[in-house]
């Protein structure tokens, strides 16, 4: 220990007296090292960290997949099939449900109208999660049954915020959509099932002796028992799918919607979706960067070792053995990886906050993302791991037979042999080639980003403001009462100065969520044997597609009457014209959607509804009020200005208080928010790869310099022989720069095997371009070729410089 302790205090002032490149090595370190932390705190709060349940890992999710061609994804259960996976399964200690999607409803008194989110689950979804409420009690089993009393739970952010934090609300009756509902608990902090945006819980009442079994609704969530794996799970579910004839399902359904397999995957694995893969290329690629800094580092501590011979010869004249010299070599490296590291984690905290601000809303858990102990466990690991691997090409040189013989000579007069720089340009071609595999990363996912911002989304969000409103049943009791309060607003926000047109839909393009539903089309009648066309199901309000600036391409937008007279009208996209009628009109054609025969009006341009990287759906839209009736209650409304849209709120806000003043108005932003929203992902991965692609570059031309200038300074003999014979600058200056060149050339080369190597990965992330494409690839190399010729030119320029009395002289 007080050999240790004695190492480090030299090894300290030996930093000390080498402050202009212990500032360098540390800065250097600080910047890689506080970005590997911050991404590494994203990477262990979403990835890594447990969700806050007890025995989180033996809670899954359960659905059966549909086929292929039906987007081969998880299907929700119909009643039916949700009580046949609940009766019938021999794995799982609970299994339970919630509905899809969130509802929003109006919570009056006690304040303002507020809209709140409500998630709707069965009593025994609770008992899956294992966590009590931290006030009151769960729902019964009788309060979850059809007709129970009307009980709800609330969040605690709502409790804090909308009745602070009294505890007499557990008990009190709630206006929630216009009913009465009662308080029965608070829960703690964080709990966030089945996602963080939820305000109120409210019991999911299903009838286990209903009938339904096609309609899919309940998403299932369960707890496995103890001993039983996820292997044996999708096993058992499997087998109770193969039984779902039981409930009703005939053979269409497993020859066009049901793939006859399961899934079964952890709580986690279902919360986390697809952000596993941008996250690890994320820290893949941070690593890169920190490989680059200790590179860099390395080269300035190769340098500073062979400045040092007289020094180490006398320490070996004292009596220190080769042993010692590397351990001192390496305590240095490590002192200086330990001080980066602890900058870097002020920069990490910094980066984390930064990171957390301004994160997309699509990665999941991002509160859950922080500096804590496992994270700082990670950059003391990064820290002495980086000292170790920087100090190991010095500690070697030092450490070596050849490089003890050239301490005892010891002189100006040593000859430097191609040996001498051969550690160095092997860890610049090093730093090439991982920058240019980052520059291509970051290139492609530029070029992904301009080909997804070059997709039509088929609307025109510039000038568009969008709200959303839900009447409630106590003020609106029926359909009809809720359409001519739609038709009462519209016409009072088109009287609004500015405003150029007003619609309304229940399911804004890009927005998540919406009904699909099947249609019966009377020319194509479906066979028996087959599974009807399916079309997302949307019903809007007159002058809606005049507003969203979609085009009519044929026939006319909705009426008034056409909802007021209950005309029996729909209209459709392009997209089911082309597939059903390409070479004649779609006008008059009849289709029985939503439950009601309708006849074609209108034929509308094609929306992207999931994301500007899915292809354009097929759309079904009716008008507010049909033959059956009409689902309205919650409507976002769409207003196209002259101007800025935002100026538009506060007229919009009075607008609503002067119709219905308990009526709260929600999501207020513009329709462009919804464009940039599907694209936020793809935009924060690209700035994280562009920003380390550009530190990149920088620490290799940096590193690409730094050998050259010294390769420059230990050739100055060679310089002024070569000047005192005759060469001139430019002749100098070639030399140099063929040497830098040809060191970035290689490292090329290196680098563009490593990113076909890599193509698999980075091909998850793109969109509309190839892994391999060759613009990127040439346009990279050419632009690191270039900055490598740059960086060459200024040791060259002064090598061709050196009047040659000056060189003859350093040797």
């Amino acid at each position: 220990m007080e050999d240790l302790i004695r190492d480090v205090r030299v090894a300290f002032r030996g930093l000390m007296r080498s402050r202009g490149l212990a500032l360098v090595a540390i800065v250097t370190l600080a910047v890689a090292i506080g970005a590997t932390t911050s991404i590494f705190s994203v990477v262990d709060g979403v990835l890594l960290r447990p969700l806050p349940y007890p025995d989180a890992d033996r809670i899954v999710r359960v659905g059966a997949l549909t086929l292929p061609d039906q987007g081969g994804g998880e299907a929700p259960f119909s009643d039916r099939g949700y009580w046949h996976f609940h009766d019938q399964n021999r794995v799982y200690e609970a299994f339970g449900g919630f509905s899809a999607g969130t509802q929003q409803a109006p919570l009056t008194g006690d304040g303002p109208p507020l809209q709140v989110n409500v998630a709707l689950v069965t009593a025994s979804a609770f008992d899956v999660i294992g966590v009590p409420p931290m006030r009151g009690r769960l729902p019964t089993a009788e309060e979850d049954a059809p007709g129970g009393a009307p009980v709800v739970l609330v969040s605690h952010a709502l409790w804090v915020d909308r009745y602070g934090a009294d505890p007499g609300l557990v008990g009190r009756m709630l206006d929630i959509n216009g009913t009465g509902r009662e308080v029965i608990g608070i829960m703690p902090p964080g709990y966030d099932f089945p996602n963080g945006e939820i305000d109120v819980w409210a019991p999911r009442q299903l009838d286990p002796a209903s009938e339904n079994f096609g309609g899919h609704h309940i998403f299932g969530v369960a707890r496995l028992a103890e001993g039983i794996t996820v292997e044996a799970a999708t096993g058992d579910a499997e087998a109770l799918i193969g039984r779902f004839d039981e409930l009703g399902y005939t053979q269409q359904w497993f020859q066009t919607i049901f793939s006859g397999e399961a899934t079964v995957r952890t709580l986690k694995e279902d919360i986390v979706g697809d952000s596993r893969q941008p996250l690890i290329i994320l820290l893949g690629t941070v690593g890169f960067v920190l490989l680059i800094a200790c590179s860099n580092v390395a080269n300035l501590l190769l340098v500073r070792a062979e400045t040092r011979t007289r020094e180490r010869a006398v320490r070996m004249a004292l009596g220190s053995g080769r042993g010692r010299l590397v351990r001192h070599v390496v305590t240095e490296s490590v002192l200086l990886g330990l001080i980066g590291g602890a900058l870097g984690t002020v920069l990490a905290f910094v980066g984390t906050r930064i990171l957390v601000a301004f994160g997309p809303a699509s990665v999941p858990r991002l509160d859950q993302i922080g500096m804590n102990g496992t994270v700082l466990a990670f950059t003391l690991l990064v820290s002495v791991g980086a000292g170790l691997l920087f100090g190991a090409f010095p500690a070697v040189r030092v450490g070596s037979r050849k490089a003890v013989t050239a301490l005892r000579d010891g002189g100006r007069g040593s000859t430097i042999g191609a040996d001498r720089h051969r550690a160095r340009s092997v860890l610049v071609v090093g730093q090439v080639a991982l920058a240019l595999m980052l520059l291509v990363g970051s290139g492609l996912m530029v070029r992904s980003f301009q080909e997804l911002r070059s997709v039509d989304p088929g609307f025109d969000a510039e000038g568009v403001l969008t709200f959303r409103v839900s009447t409630s049943p106590a003020e609106y009791p029926d359909a009809e009462a809720s359409a001519r309060f739609f038709d009462e607003l519209r016409g009072a926000l088109l009287d609004l100065n500015g405003v150029e047109e007003v619609g309304g839909i229940n399911t804004l393009p890009l927005s998540g969520g919406g009904a699909v539903l099947t249609a019966q089309i009377d020319e194509f009648p479906t066979p028996e044997d087959e599974f009807p066309p399916v079309f997302l199901a949307r019903r809007a309000t007159p002058g809606y597609f005049a507003a969203m600036g979609v085009p009519v391409i044929e026939g006319r937008e909705f009426t008034a009457d056409d909802h007021l007279a209950r005309t029996g009208a729909i209209i459709i996209s392009a997209s089911v014209k082309q597939e059903f009628w390409p070479t004649e009109s779609a006008l008059g054609k009849r289709i029985t959607h939503q439950g009601a025969p309708a006849r074609v009006v209108g034929v509308v341009g094609d929306l992207h509804d999931t994301g500007l990287d899915v292809d354009a759906e097929l759309f079904g839209y009716k008008p507010m009020l049909d033959s059956v009736g009409g689902a309205v209650r919650p409507m976002t409304m769409v207003v196209r200005t002259a101007g800025d849209p935002t100026d538009l709120v506060p007229a919009v806000r009075s607008t609503i208080e002067r119709l219905d003043p308990l009526m709260p108005l929600t999501d207020v932003r513009p329709l462009s928010s919804y464009v940039d929203q599907s694209l936020s992902r793809t935009t924060f991965t690209m700035s994280l790869l562009l920003l380390a692609a550009v530190v990149a570059l920088f620490l290799g031309s940096v590193g690409i310099y730094g050998v050259l200038a010294y390769v420059a300074s230990q050739r100055t003999a060679e310089m002024g022989i070569r000047l005192a014979l005759g060469a001139d600058g430019g002749t100098i200056r070639t030399i140099i720069l063929k040497q830098g060149l040809g060191l970035a050339a290689v490292g090329v080369a290196v680098g563009l095997v490593g990113a076909f190597l890599l193509r698999d990965a980075l091909d998850s992330l793109l969109f509309g371009v190839s892994a391999l494409d060759p613009v990127t690839l040439a346009g990279v190399s050419l632009v690191f070729l270039g900055v490598a010729a740059v960086a060459s030119l200024v040791p060259a320029i002064r090598a061709s410089r050196t009047p040659p009395a000056i060189a003859l002289r350093a040797d």
